[in-house]
């Protein structure tokens, strides 16, 4: 779990002005994520936020950090560092001993099923097409740009309720919800919550 020393935390950013000049050395609750385990590694990459680019040290941009009570499956150790599970990747962040960063944490994670080399990811835990009466048009559900390959694990948040809240006037009496029997599983993928069908994954203990 993600737990800096809030006082002596201090990340480089830019952008508090509106401007690109760095902010002045403040507090904060999160981590940096690099490719490797080094001070000038580049940032790891978000291809939902940035499809061409890099990610930003914009104090608006959290492609490449985690913060405080999220919670990410260990993907590796060296050294000082310590890599997570992140949208796909490993992801690297300072974490010494005399100062750590992050804290022990005990869970459910979840992982592909055997013979999965990759499983969907999805930003909303939408019914099936069947689940539609007639009238209310078929939200889709399509899986995000990330890739979620076998051999990593992220962090099981709970279940799902699969449903869609059809609203589309102030009368009341013309709202809905749309049930679903799809299952889904809400994880800590990156730095937001997105879900993958029950079906596709295993979920195991890690601590």
């Amino acid at each position: 779990m993600i737990k800096p020393d809030y006082a002596t935390n201090k990340p480089y950013f830019y952008g508090c002005d509106g401007t690109s000049a760095a902010c002045p050395p403040l507090p904060a609750q999160t981590v940096w994520l690099r490719t490797e385990p080094r001070a000038d590694a580049p940032l790891v990459k978000d291809i939902g936020k940035h499809p061409t680019g890099e990610s930003l040290y914009s104090v608006y941009d959290h492609s490449a950090r985690a913060s405080t009570g999220q919670r990410f499956a260990v993907a590796g150790r060296q050294g000082d560092w310590t890599a997570i599970w992140y949208l796909g990747q490993k992801a690297w962040f300072h974490n010494p001993a005399d100062a750590p960063t992050a804290v022990p944490s005990m869970g459910l994670v979840v992982t592909p099923k055997p013979g999965k080399a990759t499983v969907p990811v999805y930003g909303r835990a939408y019914p099936e097409q069947e689940a539609y009466p007639e009238g209310i048009p078929y939200q889709a559900v399509t899986p995000l740009q990330y890739t979620f390959s076998a051999g990593e694990k992220y962090t099981l948040g709970g279940t799902a309720a699969t449903e869609y809240y059809r609203a589309v006037t102030f009368d009341l009496e013309d709202h809905q919800v749309v049930r679903g029997q799809t299952k889904y599983l809400q994880i800590q993928f990156g730095h937001r919550v997105m879900y993958v069908k029950a079906d596709d994954v295993r979920v195991t203990f890690s601590g």
